[in-house]
């Protein structure tokens, strides 16, 4: 019996603690109506609500599109940022073997090339062949 009374005594409790609750959240209610009504008295139209409501939904589909903006330029801005890192990685396995150069997916080895020398006489005239591959006149003395 005394457990079924504190359990009555507990429910109780909280029924109280609903009920105040209810009275604040009605006293706010009501605070809040006779401010609309003061409003609506003093010339403020419903009218000018629509208002508000439209450009405030105007503000949010412009936020909305903003954002979708924002995160297509962060994209861009990583790609960008991907693509500056390449070129730097590439610059650096560049400078890193100047005998071998990379242009366009083939690969020019200088390595065997000799040292340039001393010119003496008359330059050379390079020239093309029928293919298109550049020559030079005569040989050096």
């Amino acid at each position: 019996m005394a457990t079924k009374a504190a359990s009555l005594a507990r429910e109780l409790q909280s029924i109280k603690s609903d009920l105040l609750f209810m009275q604040e959240r009605c006293n706010l209610l009501e605070e809040e109506n006779r401010r609309l009504r003061d409003g609506i008295a003093k010339g403020l139209r419903p009218e000018e609500d629509d208002l508000v409501r439209l450009q405030l939904e105007a503000l949010l589909a412009e936020k909305s599109r903003l954002a979708n903006e924002n995160a297509n330029l962060t994209r861009e801005n990583q790609c960008l940022h991907q693509l500056v890192e390449y070129h730097q990685l590439t610059m650096q396995d560049l400078s890193a073997s100047p005998d071998q150069t990379i242009v366009e997916g083939v690969r020019l080895d200088f390595s065997s090339l000799p040292e340039a020398e001393e010119e003496e006489g008359p330059p050379r005239t390079p020239r093309a062949d029928n293919i298109g591959f550049l020559y030079c006149d005569g040989p050096r003395e």
